[in-house]
């Protein structure tokens, strides 16, 4: 599950399962329980207004995904045939492209009010007032109703109570019943009626009963909400006729069931005297006669008593659609099954967003070392990431500036930072660096949470990224050369070599430590005894470092 989806996602998710459910409606409208659409009606109501994804195997984006990868796979391994694979003595560069694809202009973001979002309140707005105003201006037609003083009616009320307390009312300015309030239900009938016909009278008053039983008000207010926030998407407003035309198809459906099948001509009989008077009240209440008067006749004489099988079919129905459609991709934050098998067969965790080129950076942070101790000291000091390569050194202020240095940390300057789009760079990640050594599911579930991405171009080309929030701060450099480096960022400590077999520089590895030192990281005692025994380490127990002068 997770939370802070985009609307734009949200919307686009949900049209796929508005589709899904209105074709299955057409199929099988008349072969399943009516209450089988109203149910999956409220799961879509769920996906447009909630920011949640649920993730699941069985989703369609799940094979969508699945369907891509495999020709992201196909393309990184054609990528890797000319390297070596890690396998015993013999290291491999792990699937990169060629290329980094640039980030669309879309990641220039600026502080002004974006036209989009301002284009949506005014839609949201107009939206809101084509419902709201209609019920203002019932209100007072609805103040104005007279209690109904008919024997029959209180003692119907007194055999059929419910925990709200509902008032039974009636009006000369309404043509057909209909009920409002969700904690104060009223049910309001038209003055003109015949009240003398009391199995007339008993079916309406069963209707509007199960509306309120059901909270069908509340369902039309967040249907009415569903389409004031997605007034942009065509298929919420299908949703929005087809939901209410289903709200009443199942109450109707209910009603036969109460009073059995022999009622069902009486009942259709009810509906062709009412007619379907548009009375051009507010489509947050409901009508007795609100939706189409033929698919209701039709409904109401094929509705049959419940069994077993459409019991189950229905069932079936709502677990394969909602499965299906309103569900996300089982992981959309993995990378390509056969990228993940390649950077497993590798050893270490990489880190690939240092170069458009094959470099193979190292990921010691669970390495037998004292890395997460370092990290811990980082983490004390005022600064939560500190880089170095063989052009400048950098570091990362708690505050989250950026100060470069291309004079070994003698002169400090502080860059600007442009703000970026968080979805947009995840999307890029995902094109760019399918194989990071942070992982790239939390990263990618980060970013989707909320964290913050900035962004740094420098003159000689290289780029650089920092992402940022509670969790802590990652870099991604990107640079046009292959350069050795040294980063840690408070989450992983990682060595970047130029070339195989993988080469370390002890000059560049002492500068790290001298920058640690001269930033109060570490002590200068602390920093010449941390790097004497790193460097002793390559030397003498991994097999995967050479250590150079």
């Amino acid at each position: 599950m997770m939370w802070g989806i985009s609307l734009l996602d949200m919307s686009v998710s949900a049209s796929l399962y508005i589709f899904a459910v209105v074709c299955f409606r057409f199929l099988l409208l008349h072969k399943v329980l009516k209450m089988t659409f109203t149910f999956l009606w409220v799961v879509a109501l769920l996906r447009l207004l909630v920011p949640v994804s649920v993730h699941s195997p069985f989703s369609f984006f799940t094979a969508v995904n699945h369907v891509g990868r495999l020709f992201t796979v196909q393309e990184s391994i054609a990528l890797t045939q000319s390297s070596p694979i890690s396998n015993g003595g013999t290291v491999t560069v792990p699937p990169i492209a060629d290329s980094m694809t640039p980030l669309p202009a879309a990641l220039e973001l600026t502080s002004s009010l974006s036209p989009f979002v301002l284009a949506w309140l005014i839609g949201f707005t107009l939206c809101a007032l084509f419902f709201i105003i209609p019920h203002l201006r019932c209100r007072p037609h609805y103040s104005m109703s007279l209690p109904i003083e008919k024997e029959f009616i209180q003692q119907w009320q007194k055999s059929n109570p419910l925990w709200r307390k509902v008032q039974i009312r009636q009006s000369d300015t309404i043509l057909t019943p209909l009920t409002y309030g969700i904690f104060q239900p009223v049910v309001l009938l038209p003055k003109h009626i015949d009240y003398t016909d009391e199995k007339q009278l008993e079916l309406i008053l069963t209707h509007e009963y199960i509306h309120i039983k059901r909270f069908d008000t509340l369902k039309k207010w967040l249907l009415a909400a569903a389409v004031c926030v997605h007034w942009f998407n065509p298929f919420v407003w299908v949703m929005y006729i087809v939901a209410n035309r289903d709200i009443e198809l199942s109450c109707d459906e209910r009603v036969i069931w109460t009073f059995g099948e022999s009622m069902k001509p009486v009942y259709a009989m009810a509906l062709v005297h009412l007619e379907e008077k548009k009375s051009g009240l507010s489509p947050s209440v409901s009508h007795f006669a609100k939706n189409s008067v033929e698919e209701r006749i039709i409904s109401i004489m094929k509705t049959k008593k419940i069994t077993t099988a459409k019991m189950l079919l229905g069932i079936v129905i709502v677990a394969g659609t909602v499965s299906v459609f309103a569900t996300s991709a089982r992981d959309e934050t993995e990378a390509a099954p056969g990228v993940e098998k390649l950077a497993a067969e590798s050893g270490p965790a990489l880190y690939q967003g240092e170069s458009s080129t094959a470099l193979m950076p190292i990921d010691l942070t669970f390495t037998k070392t004292d890395v997460p101790q370092l990290m811990d000291r980082l983490t004390a000091s005022k600064y939560r990431a500190v880089y170095v390569d063989n052009e400048m050194v950098l570091r990362v202020t708690n505050d989250n500036s950026v100060w470069i240095s291309k004079d070994n940390g003698a002169a400090w300057e502080k860059y600007d930072t442009d703000r970026v789009d968080a979805k947009v760079f995840a999307d890029w990640l995902l094109r760019n660096d399918p194989n990071p050594g942070y992982s790239m599911k939390e990263i990618q579930s980060r970013l989707a949470n909320g964290a913050e991405v900035q962004h740094i171009k420098f003159e000689n080309g290289k780029e650089m990224y920092v992402v940022v929030d509670g969790s802590g701060l990652q870099i991604e450099l990107v640079q046009p050369e292959k350069i050795a480096s040294v980063l840690i960022d408070g989450q992983r400590m990682m060595i970047t070599s130029e070339r195989f077999p993988m080469l370390i520089s002890a000059q560049l590895l002492k500068s790290f430590y001298d920058l640690l030192a001269s930033n109060n990281i570490l002590t200068e005692k602390e920093a010449k005894q941390d790097y004497s025994e790193r460097i002793k380490h390559f030397k003498e127990n991994d097999t995967f470092f050479t250590v150079t002068n």
